[in-house]
């Protein structure tokens, strides 16, 4: 059985999970396993749950750090809500906006993916059906343009030979 963690590592790896590091970044920093941090932020978490004031005063005191306001923790809870609502793993939201925040270009990827929510003509697990589709449409088209480029060509070859 591997040794307990000793306290210190735990309040880094709180404030780290706070900070919204990855698991993984978590772990890597502070030379734990992955699995060590859920249980960890678990353990933690159900401290909030079961009012342990000492969870409570950490997060109060990480917020004040933060200069997070109450009103930010209050949008934190109002996405909570929405997520709760979706029926959605907490664990996947916070891989993919970690995803997003480690991609090249994070606005843009928002961007593209609030433009296919807005889709409302193609159900989700249709579009790479529908991308699949556009992308051969537009190869018949390019094909189509290079037929028609080679017969005005060889027509202006036939125009400048009566010329």
């Amino acid at each position: 059985m591997p040794p307990a963690t000793d306290v210190q590592t735990r309040a880094e790896v709180i404030k780290e999970w706070l900070s919204g590091s990855t698991r993984d970044q978590i772990a890597s920093n502070n030379k734990i396993g992955a699995g060590t941090v859920s249980n960890i932020v678990n353990e933690w978490k159900k401290g909030l749950d079961n009012s342990e004031y000492e969870s409570i005063r950490e997060l109060a005191v990480f917020s004040k750090k933060e200069a997070m306001p109450q009103s930010g923790l209050a949008t934190n809870v109002r996405l909570n809500n929405y997520i709760q609502k979706l029926g959605a793993n907490l664990e996947q939201i916070e891989s993919f906006i970690s995803n997003i925040a480690s991609s090249q270009d994070p606005q843009k990827l928002i961007d593209t993916a609030n433009q296919i929510a807005q889709m409302t003509t193609i159900p989700l697990d249709k579009i790479p059906d529908n991308i699949k589709q556009q992308q051969d449409e537009l190869q018949k088209l390019k094909e189509e343009i290079e037929k028609a480029g080679a017969i005005l060509e060889q027509k202006n070859v036939h125009v400048q030979t009566i010329e």
